[in-house]
């Protein structure tokens, strides 16, 4: 029953992908209207068939399977917050983590490796993580940094990936040789006593490959290994096997998913204890039965129990085939937006993190976020996200400083599940380097001649969506082409950043129909793509070159809501046209964007980005043209931009003074470049919740001023100077605050308590070298959860761990350890 109507599915997807084809070249040609109304007339009949067989197998299964999908196009609830998330909570192992911590901080001072191992879903990376963020193993490994390995792998992206924790990957450091890299990376951690992790190691290959860069200087440096295969690590090192939960753990952790610190109904409890017993020790599994439950079952006896015995009925005895199942189970169960937002994750390359905000971006561009009543997309593509983490399905990578999610990732086990359906259900097309015809193709960096490859055919796709995961050379040089593609991701094989440029151009006559072109893997030289106006229903752009202007033909994408734009060379001029792209949302240019205002005589009105809610990174010569230019922008919720001091600049001029204008701002990131300013008045927004100054000169007045922002819950100051030696907070200051961070201050006396920061969580300092203490009285804020420091002076360091001694319960100390090598 459940192939038949899988079959029925895939037809009725591929019929209505057709259909909204034709509706695009009809509304696009009205003389085609009467040539495609026929055949659009026979397949409204197909469609109408299949869904009344649809709906006789689908009604049989609900009958038989008595959980029910949250109805199509459901918006959860907007106050809903996941209590855990897998990442964020292990339960159990606790002599385990004691012992490995104990092998990484004691014993040989030679450099000695530590494998973990055991099934998938077991929670090998989640326990590793765990151990590495204890205190004592951050204090011990001044230097930590990891790579995941994979099933296939380049040297070159291990050796990247290793060096990105340690230093500023930039352009000259990816256009180094794989031997360069070798030999940087051994440089860096030279006279360092350092902690490696090597994350999902499937063969000793990899291990092979990047040992001669991890120096042994007989200080107590650590390899951590993770793998499912023992017999791989053994030739290695003895490896530690990581248990299944036992049947009171598994229960514990199904508990706190579901429940958090609350009790369990009583009448559930020894069904759930049969669930979790089910799930036969495996935390991925646990956690994604969880979601399962908590979405559909609610507290419902009879639910659960049809849950119980599904789950019963569905698992065999192999484990990973076990917990492939219940993932199955939580997939089918998803409502119809929830899984095109799960599957659109396959687009990405395994086990990488995947910038949220990348993401949720084109999950509106793709239309699967539904019109809130009140609100804007992006809260909704926010609360999708927490659905999906809630669920365990998605699992939160990092964290911003205001606790949302900054990066997530899905175990291999889910990606896998993601790419089955995608290509089950017709979503996506997953195109890799191990795929016809790429895999015949020669893999070379630079310099590829064309006569390695046959390109007098394009490669022809008929699918709706494509992501490429293959060398730029080859997807250049293949010219794939597709009428009905409608989304067209790129991500390089490998992380070599695109210095080399490709001419891309054959996307706007083989790909007409986009709405989503992804290719900020690409460097597109210095010239912009020919015939990009042509692509007339684009909705999301990422590009990437040495381009140092974009052509005002932009303008011709009405319909364009999302731009990124990766300037490999120190500033992109926008075109004055861009004001016409009224459906704009969010624009980010990297290095920096540059703004031109049109002409006044055109009319003002007519030139307001009224929809852009996102900016980053415009470069402000401060002056009234910023001025004008600011107000332009009255709906902007994010905003991250540099100022900077012409010429004939007075320290008198009141800077940026429309910021006050931007009254829906929630969080602002400035850098100034200049002598520093000396205004009386800065006219921040009032509703501002996160900000950060970078080199700013900072008087009494200023901090007071941003004390009084009533609903400011982060606030970063990063290479600021003090006017004055001292900072003396008021009551009454940072009523809101919840995470504070000073870096690199000339701060030497800090006075603070309860009374001015009542709401405080997190505190990092860094870099605060004449700080003389942390003020003793912060501990005596209640909600404090964190106080971290690195590279302050040993007073800094003596009076955090004065505090640690007092054991605070609830009050993580973490100090970094500047003092080694």
């Amino acid at each position: 029953m459940k192939e038949a109507s899988q079959g029925l599915h895939t037809q009725l997807a591929d019929l209505a992908y057709q259909a909204e084809h034709v509706i695009d070249l009809v509304l696009g040609d009205e003389k085609t209207v009467v040539q495609h109304s026929l055949w659009l007339f026979h397949l409204a009949k197909s469609i109408r068939r299949i869904k009344m067989q649809l709906a006789d197998i689908d009604g049989n299964s609900a009958c038989s399977d008595g959980v029910d999908n949250s109805p199509k196009g459901f918006i959860p609830n907007m106050s809903y917050i996941p209590s855990t998330s897998i990442d964020e909570v292990m339960v159990g192992l606790k002599d385990q983590k004691e012992e490995i911590i104990c092998l990484l901080t004691r014993g040989s001072h030679q450099r000695d490796i530590i494998s973990i191992v055991g099934m998938p879903g077991i929670g090998k990376t989640t326990f590793a993580d765990n151990v590495v963020k204890s205190p004592s193993v951050m204090y011990h490994f001044p230097i930590r940094a990891r790579c995941c390995v994979s099933q296939t792998y380049k040297k070159r992206d291990l050796l990247l990936d290793v060096l990105s924790h340690i230093i500023t990957v930039e352009s000259n450091t990816y256009a180094m040789s794989d031997s360069d890299l070798e030999q940087l990376l051994y440089r860096k951690l030279k006279g360092q006593r350092y902690l490696i992790i090597m994350d999902d190691m499937w063969s000793t290959k990899a291990w092979d490959d990047l040992k001669l860069s991890f120096p042994d200087d007989k200080n107590g440096s650590r390899i951590l290994i993770t793998s499912r295969l023992r017999d791989v690590v053994s030739r290695i090192s003895h490896p530690y096997p990581l248990p299944a939960l036992s049947k009171e753990e598994s229960w514990e952790f199904l508990k706190l998913k579901l429940f958090g610190k609350e009790e369990c109904p009583q009448e559930l409890v020894e069904i759930g204890q049969q669930i979790a017993e089910s799930c036969h020790g495996l935390p991925l599994a646990i956690g994604a039965i969880a979601g399962f439950l908590d979405r559909n079952c609610g507290k419902s006896k009879d639910l659960w129990k049809q849950t119980a015995e599904s789950v019963s009925s569905t698992i065999i005895n192999d484990p990973e085939t076990k917990c492939k199942k219940i993932l199955e189970l939580s997939y089918d169960h998803l409502p119809d937006f929830l899984k095109a937002c799960l599957l659109y994750i396959g687009a990405f390359p395994e086990d990488k993190d995947v910038p949220v905000w990348r993401l949720q971006w084109l999950w509106i561009a793709e239309g699967f976020v539904c019109e809130p009543e009140s609100g804007d997309l992006e809260d909704v593509a926010e609360k999708y996200l927490m659905d999906l983490t809630g669920r365990s399905l998605v699992i939160v990578a990092k964290r911003g400083s205001n606790g949302k999610v900054k990066a997530c990732r899905v175990h291999d086990l889910v990606h896998d599940l993601c790419l089955l359906k995608a290509e089950e259900e017709r979503f996506l097309l997953p195109i890799s380097a191990n795929d016809k015809p790429y895999s015949s193709f020669e893999a070379l960096d630079y310099g590829v001649l064309y006569e390695h490859f046959n390109t007098s055919n394009s490669i022809s796709y008929e699918q709706y969506r494509l992501s490429f995961c293959v060398d730029r050379e080859q997807f250049v040089l293949s010219r794939p082409c597709g009428p009905f593609v409608r989304s067209l991701i790129f991500s390089a094989a490998t992380d070599m950043s695109p210095s080399c440029s490709y001419d891309v151009s054959f996307i706007s006559s083989n790909f007409e129909r986009l709405r989503v072109l992804d290719l900020e893997h690409i460097n597109m030289g210095s010239s912009f793509i020919n015939g990009i106006e042509l692509l007339i229903d684009l909705k999301y752009l990422a590009i990437c070159g040495d381009i140092e202007s974009i052509p005002p033909s932009l303008s011709k994408l009405q319909n364009l809501e999302i731009l990124l734009v990766k300037g490999l060379k120190k500033k992109v001029a926008l075109p004055d046209t861009i004001w016409r792209m009224e459906k704009l949302r969010h624009v980010h240019v990297s290095n920096h964007a540059i703004f031109t205002l049109p002409n006044a005589e055109k009319g003002k009105s007519s030139f307001q980005l009224n929809r852009l809610v996102t900016l980053s990174l415009p470069y402000f010569s401060l002056g009234e043209k910023t001025n004008e230019t600011i107000i332009k922008f009255l709906n902007l919720r994010r905003l991250k931009c540099v100022f900077s001091e012409p010429r004939d600049f007075s320290e008198n001029f009141c800077w940026a003074s429309e910021l006050k204008s931007l009254s829906q701002l929630q969080a602002l990131k400035i850098s100034y470049y200049g002598k520093g300013l000396n205004s009386d008045e800065w006219n921040l927004p009032s509703g501002l919740k996160e900000l950060t100054l970078s080199k700013f000169r900072l008087s009494r007045d200023h901090l007071s001023e941003i004390g009084r922002l009533q609903n400011l819950e982060v606030l970063k100051l990063i290479s600021c100077a003090f006017e004055e030696p001292s900072w003396e907070m008021s009551e009454g200051e940072f009523p809101s605050l919840k995470f504070l961070e000073l870096k690199n201050l000339n701060i030497i006396h800090w006075d603070a308590s309860s009374d001015h920061l009542p709401q405080l969580q997190q505190l990092v300092l860094r870099n605060c070298q004449q700080l003389d203490e942390v003020p003793l009285d912060l501990v005596s804020i209640p909600t404090l959860t964190r106080i971290e420091i690195q590279s302050c002076g040993d007073s800094v360091e003596a009076s955090v761990r004065e505090i640690e001694e007092q054991g605070i319960e609830g009050i993580n100390i973490v100090i970094h350890n500047s003092h080694f090598g």
